[in-house]
Order: C-alpha cells, then sequence, then structure tokens
C-alpha cells in the first residue's frame, strides 16, 4: 500500500461515521404556516397511525382530491381517541390546513376536518393546537 492509499483509507474512516449521523437524522417536525392555508374536499383512501417518537406521531390520513394525492396530519391518536373521532376509507371531507413542504413531498397540518355535519376544529386559527403539550400525550 502507498502513502496516498493510507491517508485515504484513513480519512473515508473519519468521514464515514460524520456522514452517517447526519444521514440518519430525522427529518424536524413542520411548523404550521397561515400563510400556505388550503381548503379542499377530499376522499379518504388511507388511515394510519404513526408511532411516538417518530415526526408528527398519531393519526394521519391519506386523501384524494380532484388534483392530487396527500396525506394530512390530524394530530395525537389519545387526542382523536377522546374526541371520539373515526375516520375510514370512502370518507368524503372538508379539510382546512397548512399545506407544508417536507423532503419527500408536501403534508397538509389538519386545523379544521368537517365530516358530514360534525366539525373537529385540530388548531386554532394561528395553528395552535387544541391538544396537550407533548409531554402529556402519553
Amino acid at each position: 500500500m502507498d502513502f496516498r492509499t493510507v491517508v485515504l483509507s484513513i480519512m473515508a474512516f473519519a468521514v464515514a461515521p460524520a456522514t452517517y449521523g447526519q444521514a440518519t437524522k430525522p427529518e424536524p417536525e413542520p411548523g404550521y404556516d397561515p400563510a400556505t392555508v388550503v381548503a379542499m374536499m377530499a376522499t379518504v383512501t388511507e388511515v394510519r397511525e404513526v408511532p411516538q417518537g417518530s415526526p408528527l406521531s398519531g393519526v394521519h390520513l391519506v386523501v384524494k382530491t380532484e388534483r392530487e394525492t396527500i396525506e394530512v396530519y390530524l394530530g395525537p391518536a389519545n387526542f382523536l381517541k377522546e374526541m371520539a373521532v373515526h375516520f375510514a376509507i370512502n370518507d368524503r371531507l372538508q379539510i382546512i390546513g397548512s399545506k407544508v413542504k417536507l423532503r419527500v413531498g408536501f403534508i397538509i397540518l389538519a386545523r379544521e376536518v368537517r365530516k358530514d355535519s360534525s366539525t373537529l376544529y385540530l388548531r386554532d386559527q394561528s395553528g395552535t393546537p387544541n391538544w396537550p403539550p407533548e409531554k402529556s400525550r402519553t
């Protein structure tokens, strides 16, 4: 092995842990932005729960509008259970929320969701959640 090969090998081992730490860092949770509020009619195609410890843990809907299929974050699962709210595939909803960009696309942070004649208020006009702070979500 020549000197250049040894130096390059040492550099590769030194850089690898730093690169690995950056690549595995979870994406920070996006913030609600009143400037990006959208209103839409949509049909639910999937209901899922993202586990605690993940960004935006809680209940997510995948919905289809006339123009796109997009994910909608509702809020913590325990909060929605306390509200006795249930969503199912093919539910027709009116959604108001902030459309924010993630690394992999967009997500709607829901403020209001209307199903039939009921409206679920998840956030206030500025985007502050109506559920308790994270430490009490357990």
